[in-house]
């Protein structure tokens, strides 16, 4: 009976110790994934405002993280006008895509000129993109999704006062090629970042 407690308690080893391997590979894949996404921020620039404090080119930063905007309090971006909430909109971060939600405010939260839901009814979460447009009271902000610490001539601070925006500056084609390029940019890092896994498997 030793030697078959023996034999069953190492073969129970040899299990677990795959499993674990396999386990910790597969954790590594992720890892390397989640990171090469968790590299994209969202630069949102003010397009126009009313709002005394909020003036035309000022930049705040979202990162996976997300943020809240808001009237008042420590929040990622704070716009101090009654037509704010104290908690009006949140930004998300999952999977490699920013969402952005109304928090059920009163003058709502417009995303491409799309109220985001009925007043006082938190919205469901809506997708973000490359240079969408998103209005909170007075404010409009333009959003840029960069990688790494990317920028463009629109979102560099210094820049983005001199210049159009690329709304007026471009057409709707021009649009879809910068968000397409920024897309095709994604899509090489996870690659490269899904093959470093694989190479780090077959070392293992």
């Amino acid at each position: 009976y030793t030697n078959n407690f023996t034999c069953d308690a190492h073969e129970m080893h040899k299990v677990f110790s795959l499993s674990f391997s396999l386990s910790f590979t597969f954790f590594l894949a992720g890892d390397t994934q989640s990171a090469a996404y968790a590299k994209s921020s969202i630069r949102a620039v003010v397009r126009e405002s009313s709002c005394h404090k909020v003036k035309q080119g000022m930049l705040f930063m979202f990162t996976c993280m997300g943020g809240t905007i808001g009237r008042e309090g420590k929040l990622t971006a704070v716009f101090p006008e009654m037509l704010v909430s104290k908690r009006h909109a949140t930004i998300t971060y999952c999977s490699g895509k920013y969402f952005i939600n109304d928090e059920g405010t009163m003058n709502g939260t417009y995303l491409n000129g799309t109220r985001l839901s009925l007043q006082k009814h938190v919205s469901e979460r809506f997708e973000l993109s490359h240079l969408d447009e998103v209005k909170i009271g007075s404010t409009i902000l333009q959003l840029h999704i960069h990688l790494n610490n990317a920028t463009c001539k629109w979102c560099e601070p210094g820049l983005n006062n001199e210049v159009d925006t690329p709304s007026s500056a471009g057409n709707s084609s021009n649009r879809k090629s910068t968000s397409a390029a920024t897309i095709s940019t994604a899509a090489t890092i996870y690659r490269q970042a899904a093959y470093a896994a694989d190479n780090k498997k077959r070392k293992a």
